[in-house]
């Protein structure tokens, strides 16, 4: 899988989470299937979560193999841009919504600035157990390296089923509750997609995939074929449990199929602000600004909408940062 690749299925996962957070209840659908929306239809199939969490782990262990020597400086840059879009959103929050829960509390400063716990912005939850998994990914792999891929996975398997059914089973209201259990629960839960991803690269499976798909006339076919196997099976399996498989045969293919000759300008430009657009998008959704994107009445308007603002706060924090003398 090359770079180009990995920040198009950024841009892909992307589009998934806005669709997934927007919702077909938001707005007007247009097209309908069977009395179904369009819209709820492909929000089935969407998995961002995992699609980041694999992408994460094939991208670290590649460095973990190449010998990493910005281990620190990536995970403080991420979090960089998290404190600056909070700083700039509670600030605004502050004078315009409620300025007893923006910022609240000094527990609550220190509880969302660690990520540990987001109380201002809960779809940011993903920060704390994902960077925990990059900071140390250096042992994590030391100690999969000592195992066949196949145990790494059923071994992950395992912990990922365990973490997925306390999940379901403590409801959200443990995510107030006890912080530091929904913590470790997740970080259970992404252990395994980010594992998977891992493994992707540690065996090579892309050069032998592509070898292959490439010997057969009809290799291609095959593969958009199971493509559509398992999106049919996911609209019509919607757990969570089968959510990081889905994600990886998404990716497989989307590489299979490309072959590393696709280029799709607009989704690489959307994978490279990815994480800031997570990190913005719902301060306009949920949180501050719900009636400007209400204001389109019509779902697919509503997404561009969406879109396009996160798009441009996102370019400014981008030259924000830029504009520090940190260097990274």
């Amino acid at each position: 899988m090359t770079k180009e690749e990995t920040v198009m299925l950024k841009g892909v996962a992307l589009l998934m989470m806005l669709g997934c957070h927007l919702g077909s209840g938001f707005g007007i659908n247009l097209i309908h299937i069977g009395g179904v929306p369009l819209y709820d239809i492909i929000n089935k199939i969407d998995v961002p979560v995992q699609i980041f969490t694999i992408l994460g782990g094939y991208g670290l262990y590649y460095v973990f193999q190449k010998g990493d020597k910005r281990h620190l400086s990536r995970i403080f840059k991420l979090y960089l841009h998290y404190w600056v879009i909070i700083t700039i959103f509670v600030t605004i929050g502050y004078f315009i919504d409620d300025s007893s829960k923006y910022p609240g509390s000094f527990k609550d400063v220190i509880l969302n600035y660690s990520s540990f716990y987001s109380s201002w912005n809960y779809e940011c939850w993903f920060l704390f157990p994902y960077s925990f998994l990059s900071l140390s990914y250096p042992f994590l792999f030391k100690q999969m390296s000592r195992l066949r891929a196949r145990y790494v996975c059923l071994i992950t398997f395992v912990i990922f089923l365990v973490s997925s059914l306390l999940i379901s089973k403590l409801g959200v209201q443990y995510k107030t509750s006890s912080p530091a259990l929904y913590n470790l629960l997740y970080l259970g839960f992404l252990l395994f997609p980010f594992s998977l991803g891992a493994m992707l690269k540690r065996t090579e499976s892309f050069s032998k995939l592509k070898m292959l798909v490439a010997k057969k006339s009809y290799g291609k076919i095959l593969v958009f074929t199971l493509l559509i196997i398992a999106s049919i099976a996911k609209y019509y399996i919607p757990t969570a449990i089968f959510s990081p498989f889905y994600a990886i045969t998404f990716i497989i293919s989307f590489v299979l199929l490309s072959q590393g000759k696709t280029n799709i300008p607009i989704l690489a430009t959307i994978g490279h602000h990815s994480m800031n657009i997570w990190m913005i998008h719902t301060w306009f959704l949920y949180y501050l600004f719900p009636s400007f994107i209400a204001g389109f009445k019509y779902v697919f308007l509503e997404y561009i909408a969406l879109l396009f603002v996160s798009f441009i706060i996102s370019f400014v924090i981008n030259r924000i940062v830029n504009l520090m003398p940190l260097k990274f």
